[in-house]
């Protein structure tokens, strides 16, 4: 018998006030469309997954999705009162004050996650697209690590980074600065992807060419040296995972063609097998791209429809080889071993 679902992504917007250069979000402008679910649905969706898996987790997704405060705190309340996990990703420019910090703390996610690309200004600026996003950054993990001493909140604090050709060689220092300076709980690694948003794919990815890692085994002797530096217990068969993304990116030779190259050599992704994706219409799908059909969720009962009668279609998802694999969200592998009594959700979000 098919296991729940883990994960719930829920969108809450589609649209940023960065301008990052891997992701073309940006460019769109908040509309309120008629087919919007309605903050009430997106609460009834949520209901049907912790009901179908109470110790499931719920992931809030953007854009920066703190730019529609009455959309998510719904979210994270909810999620707290049905004793669901909530993560998300924020880039930290809407935690500009101890009031913010707080209410994130007592009312927010069970897990936040900053975005920052580099423990250098310049290098976090200039891919996220703003001068002054790396203060804002870095302020708002020091608000939040702040607010949760001071509430005395047992909550984690987390950055992300999206590793690419500009910061990778200083992930030493970038750790250092993260877990020494800051005293953020983890550094997350997310590796560069196509660029995605809404742009044309038919036109040429110069960003992606340009920023992809090409030395491989430079990049996993780094990894290898800040694992043992700092004692991270990265997984050997991600770091496996993450040569054969890289590699297979090169000997494809087809970074330009960002979303329309060959993709990789083996099936790094399995998120057909434990998350569903809710748009802001309310349509379920079981990865992010719209290259697989979904089914709209209009009533109770859908959800569970959706998940438990996808079979056909996992099989076709389970033959994908799109670059999106070795995203941290959908990826197959987890980024570090498993602690003996994490639980899988856990484990997923390294």
């Amino acid at each position: 018998m098919r296991q729940p679902p883990e994960f719930l992504f829920v969108d809450i917007n589609q649209h940023c006030n960065l301008k990052c250069k891997h992701c073309m979000y940006w460019t769109r402008k908040e509309v309120a469309l008629p087919g919007h679910i309605s903050v009430a649905r997106r609460g009834e969706i949520i209901r049907e997954f912790a009901q179908l898996n109470s110790r499931g987790t719920v992931v809030i997704c953007g854009g920066e999705s703190l730019l529609n405060p009455e959309r998510y705190f719904p979210v994270t309340r909810q999620c707290q009162a049905l004793g669901l996990r909530c993560f998300s990703v924020i880039n930290g420019t809407k935690v500009t004050d101890e009031a913010t910090a707080e209410q994130m703390i007592l009312e927010g996610p069970s897990e936040i996650t900053v975005s920052l690309n580099s423990h250098r200004p310049e290098v976090h600026d200039q891919t996220r697209g703003q001068v002054g996003s790396y203060d804002l950054a870095v302020g708002a993990i020091r608000l939040l690590l702040a607010a949760r001493d001071r509430l005395g909140v047992r909550k984690p604090v987390y950055a992300m980074a999206v590793v690419c050709r500009q910061n990778y060689r200083e992930l030493d220092a970038f750790y250092r600065f993260v877990l020494q300076d800051l005293k953020a709980d983890k550094l997350k690694l997310n590796f560069l992807q196509p660029t995605f948003g809404p742009v044309n794919w038919a036109a040429d990815d110069r960003f992606y060419r340009d920023n992809i890692i090409t030395d491989c085994e430079e990049l996993v002797g780094i990894l290898g040296a800040c694992d043992r530096k700092y004692g991270l217990k990265l997984n050997p068969e991600w770091i496996r995972v993450v040569r054969g993304y890289h590699q297979s990116v090169q000997v494809n030779d087809d970074a330009l063609q960002g979303w329309r190259g060959k993709g990789t050599q083996e099936a790094i992704c399995n998120s057909y097998e434990r998350n569903i994706m809710v748009d802001l219409c309310g349509e379920a799908r079981l990865c992010f791209s719209n290259g697989f059909p979904g089914m709209q969720l209009k009533r109770t009962g859908h959800l569970a429809k959706f998940w438990f009668g996808s079979d056909r279609l996992r099989r076709k998802m389970a033959q994908c080889r799109q670059y999106c694999g070795i995203s941290h969200s959908v990826r197959r592998i987890s980024a570090t071993l498993r602690p003996p009594a994490a639980s899988a959700g856990e484990t997923r979000a390294a």
